[in-house]
């Protein structure tokens, strides 16, 4: 089992950028208080501005005390001093970096400083569910998940967590080259983005048939046996944008009031809904390619269906 440690992740871009210099800080640092509040230091040094410690965000005011209860460059500190959203962030990192190579488990050790344990798995749910939004291919991949926590007595909270996935690491390989050899053929570089977009869109029409039986959910099933529900679909159609270099999401929602996957493309500098599913109708007559659900805006595809637009991009 590989022990992972939260206080090694990076923060995301967006903070990192917001981090003013610091006053460098050794080994021996320590935190220091007195009627005032604390500071972090070393000897004579004290850290200002944001500085990230045990794996936690603090923000430092010129005088080397620390900010709390307070909303710093907007980001909230709680009494302790804790940026609350960091220990969601670094979390939701952990999982990502595990899931996108198909761990099936693995372990992550969080300071309890600044953390509820009663509410951690309510934090872990609510980063899995970020994530199924701003990195689909990754999370949809995850068939099941269960997660432990213990505390040890030393401070720390460990979290462990086991998944099931419906594509093993050799399965992803095995789809990544085959996209590969079907994008370099069909929607080579010379083309533009727009005819891509509609070469990829046609030829998962072409090659795929809806499962009737309702059990292939992953893109490797469906592109290997040229069928699948509309979350393999969707998947592989992300799959074969991504290779393409064209951004694109998975939409969970529902079409006609049943639970329903397609994609949100970036096209032309827009978002457009597309919906491979919907434009592959089962026919008597062979293959039959729609357009009636391809570069669709938000108000023309909410005709039938349904998604939570707080969460994803809009389509205007």
């Amino acid at each position: 089992m590989k022990s992972l440690r939260l206080r090694n992740i990076i923060i995301c871009t967006l903070v990192a950028a917001s981090i003013t210099a610091l006053t460098p800080i050794g080994v021996s640092a320590e935190w220091k208080s007195n009627y005032k509040g604390w500071w972090y230091t070393e000897g004579n040094s004290y850290a200002t501005g944001w500085r990230k410690i045990d794996g936690f965000w603090y923000y430092f005011y010129q005088n080397g005390y620390m900010a709390q209860n307070t909303t710093i460059d907007g980001y909230y500190l709680n009494s302790r001093g804790v940026w609350i959203d960091s220990v969601n962030t670094l979390i939701g990192q952990e999982i990502l970096k595990n899931v996108s190579i198909q761990n099936p488990s693995f372990y992550i050790e969080c300071p309890s400083s600044g953390v509820d344990i009663n509410n951690l798995e309510n934090i872990i749910k609510d980063e899995i569910s970020k994530l199924k939004i701003t990195n689909s291919y990754e999370m949809f991949n995850v068939s099941d998940y269960d997660v432990t926590m213990t505390s040890d007595g030393s401070g720390n909270i460990g979290i462990q967590v086991k998944c099931n996935y419906k594509m093993t690491a050799g399965m992803e390989a095995d789809l990544d080259s085959k996209v590969r050899s079907i994008v370099a053929q069909i929607a080579p570089d010379s083309m533009s983005q727009p005819d891509k977009e509609r070469a990829i869109h046609d030829w998962i029409i072409n090659n795929t048939k809806y499962d009737q039986s309702l059990t292939i959910y992953d893109p490797y099933n469906t592109l290997i046996k040229h069928t699948g529900v509309c979350e393999g679909y969707s998947l592989l159609a992300q799959k074969m944008f991504t290779v393409a270099g064209i951004k694109s999401m998975v939409v969970e929602g529902t079409a006609d009031g049943q639970a329903h996957a397609w994609n949100l493309v970036y096209i032309n500098n827009k978002w457009r809904h597309v919906d491979c599913t919907w434009d592959d109708p089962v026919s008597n007559y062979g293959d039959v390619i729609q357009y009636d659900y391809y570069n669709l805006t938000d108000q023309e595809i909410s005709a039938d269906h349904s998604w939570d637009t707080s969460v994803y991009p809009n389509a205007n």
